[in-house]
Order: C-alpha cells, then sequence, then structure tokens
C-alpha cells in the first residue's frame, strides 16, 4: 500500500516505469471532477498544466496536520526561497562575512544620508506651511475687511474660513514640534558619519590580504553599538537610496514610480496641499458664492 513516503519518492523520480505525466486524462478522472466547485471547473477542458492547478487546490483545502500538506507546504518554502535567492546580488551569494558587512555599511549609510535629508526636507516644509497659511489667513481676513467685489463672503463663510485656517496652523506647528525633524536629520547625518567611517576602515582593510578575522569583528562591534545610539531609518529612506544607485539593484519602472510616490505623498504633499489648493478653494468659494457658475449656465 502506498504511503505518504513512497508517493513522494515516485514524484522525486519522475516520470519512469512507475510513474507517466499524461496530457489527456482517463474518462474516469472527468466524470471525477464532475462533483468539483465551479472555481476549479473553469480549467478545463484538462490539460497537464490544470491537473498541477487541480493538485494545488485540493492540497490547498487539506488541513495542516496532514503530512501530503506538510510536504507541499515545504516545497513551497524550497521554491520561493530559490526565487529570492535571485534577487540578491551576486557578490552576497558567497555567504562571505567580510563582503556582507561591508555592504551593510554601505547600505545603512546611504540610507541614514537619505533619512538627513528627508528630515530636513520635512522640517524646511512644514515651516514653510506654517508661514504660508499664515499669511493666507491674513489676506482673507483683509479682503472681507475691505469688501473687495468677487472676493466678499457672508460673515459666516469667512469666520468658518478663519477658524478652519488656524486650526491648520496649530496642528502643522505641534505636529512639526512633536516630531523634532531638525533633530532627527542631524543624529541621522551623525550616524551617517560614523557609520562612513567605519565603511573606510573596511575598506582599506581589505587592501592588507594579511588582515585578521579579529579586525573585522571590531568593526563589526562598533558597527552595533552605532545602530543601538541612532533610530532605525524608514524603509522609504532605503528604497530612495536604491533608486538612486539603481545600478547596483534591480529596480523595476513600477517600483521606480510607486516609491516616488510614496516620498512625495510622505514628505510633499501637505505642503503643495496648503500653499498651492488653499487659495485655488478660496477663489472657487468665491466664484460659487457670486454665482459665477449659475452665470455662466444661463448665458448658455
Amino acid at each position: 500500500m502506498l504511503n505518504t513516503e513512497n508517493i513522494q519518492s515516485l514524484i522525486d523520480s519522475g516520470e519512469g516505469y512507475n510513474v507517466g505525466f499524461k496530457v489527456r486524462v482517463p474518462s474516469k478522472i472527468r466524470e471525477l471532477t464532475e462533483d468539483l466547485p465551479m472555481s476549479v471547473k473553469v480549467y478545463l477542458p484538462i490539460s497537464l498544466k490544470n491537473i498541477n492547478i487541480m493538485f494545488r487546490y485540493i492540497l490547498e483545502m487539506l488541513p495542516e496536520s496532514n503530512s501530503l500538506k506538510k510536504i507541499y507546504n515545504k516545497r513551497r518554502r524550497v521554491r520561493n526561497i530559490y526565487k529570492r535567492k535571485k534577487c540578491i546580488p551576486e557578490y552576497l551569494k558567497d555567504n562571505n562575512f567580510e563582503v556582507e558587512l561591508n555592504y551593510k555599511l554601505w547600505v545603512t549609510k546611504g540610507a541614514r544620508f537619505k533619512a538627513s535629508e528627508r528630515c530636513e526636507e520635512l522640517d524646511a516644509r512644514y515651516n514653510r506651511i506654517v508661514g504660508w497659511v499664515s499669511s493666507y489667513l491674513i489676506i482673507f481676513s483683509v479682503l472681507n475687511l475691505c469688501k473687495i467685489p468677487f472676493f466678499t463672503l457672508p460673515d459666516n463663510c469667512s469666520t468658518f474660513i478663519s477658524i478652519s485656517l488656524s486650526i491648520l496652523i496649530l496642528v502643522f506647528s505641534q505636529f512639526a514640534y512633536a516630531k523634532n525633524y531638525s533633530v532627527q536629520a542631524r543624529n541621522y547625518h551623525e550616524c551617517a558619519l560614523e557609520i562612513a567611517k567605519l565603511y573606510n576602515s573596511l575598506r582599506s582593510l581589505k587592501v592588507n590580504p594579511r588582515h585578521s578575522l579579529y579586525e573585522v569583528n571590531k568593526i563589526k562591534d562598533e558597527y552595533e553599538k552605532i545602530l543601538d545610539r541612532y533610530n532605525n531609518h524608514l524603509p522609504i529612506d532605503l528604497m530612495m537610496f536604491k533608486l538612486e544607485k539603481k545600478e547596483y539593484f534591480n529596480i523595476s519602472i513600477l517600483s521606480y514610480i510607486s516609491n516616488h510616490a510614496r516620498y512625495f505623498i510622505l514628505v510633499r504633499s501637505a505642503y503643495y496641499f496648503c500653499v498651492f489648493i488653499l487659495p485655488v478653494l478660496y477663489c472657487i468659494i468665491c466664484m460659487i458664492n457670486s454665482g459665477f457658475f449659475f452665470a455662466l449656465n444661463t448665458s448658455k
């Protein structure tokens, strides 16, 4: 009687005297497939590829305690590991500790520099947002006080706009103060400089062919101490570094566009909204209040 081990050994041995892979399925199996759900029937007519699909579907329905399901999960993990290994750079596939440490120092240094640039940009943009929104608050209030035609709004509407802009100023001021991006930028920059020194030390150490593993471990210990002293960077910082050095990484066009879009939303979207969209919204409100759109419809 066949058990799980015998079935697995037959599968591993491939096609031969005991096992044969058929392009067409016998009629008896076709009768059995009549009871399958519609999610499986859509793959008919049955071919070798569709048999594999149905086989995977049946295995997915088995409980986790089933021995055949455990073998299937193990083989799937092996395939996933093999696929991920293809994405690893060639210089990291030799499992060389010194090369791996060199790569870690280089990547972490670049990501921390990018984190410093991101925090500096956020700090500058939040300060500009507070300045621009404060100026809009004064300008919109003066327009209503001076009763300038077209830009004059009812008192309740102008009060609502003034309160909304005041809340925006308060929120952005408190958020920038809580995050303290200027201090974060300085810390990330100092961390990157310290890692850069270790990176240069390791590069100069590799020039000497007689260097010992003790010296490499000493650099590794210093690297770990530096990481303990500073906060970690965000994933977007690492991705922006990879996009800057895309000749060393396998970056697709979709990844390039999506990560730039993420960075724009994270860092620049609030600035462009407050600086450019707010006055446009005020003009639209003024046009609605003056009946501009209604006049256009009546003229047609």
